[in-house]
């Protein structure tokens, strides 16, 4: 799974128009709509609670240590 931010401004109706986005044609993709303002807190309850996500919890996914900061 890999993950994608675009920003973008509705049209006067509402739509959203994607281009160029690295996808092929009939490829399924999960798209989530958050409006600007309260983003960062809506965006942490989602990565919180949506599954598909759960490996930001995981340690073993933690590939760097403290030897690798620099100062």
């Amino acid at each position: 799974m890999g993950a994608i931010r675009v920003r973008v401004t509705a049209d006067a109706d509402g739509e959203l128009h994607l281009k160029g986005l690295p996808l092929r044609e009939g490829e399924a993709a999960d798209v989530i709509v958050l409006t600007r303002g309260d983003e960062d807190e809506t965006l942490l309850a989602v990565l919180q609670h949506d599954p598909s996500w759960s490996w930001l919890s995981d340690l073993e996914e933690d590939v760097y240590t403290e030897d690798d900061v620099r100062s």
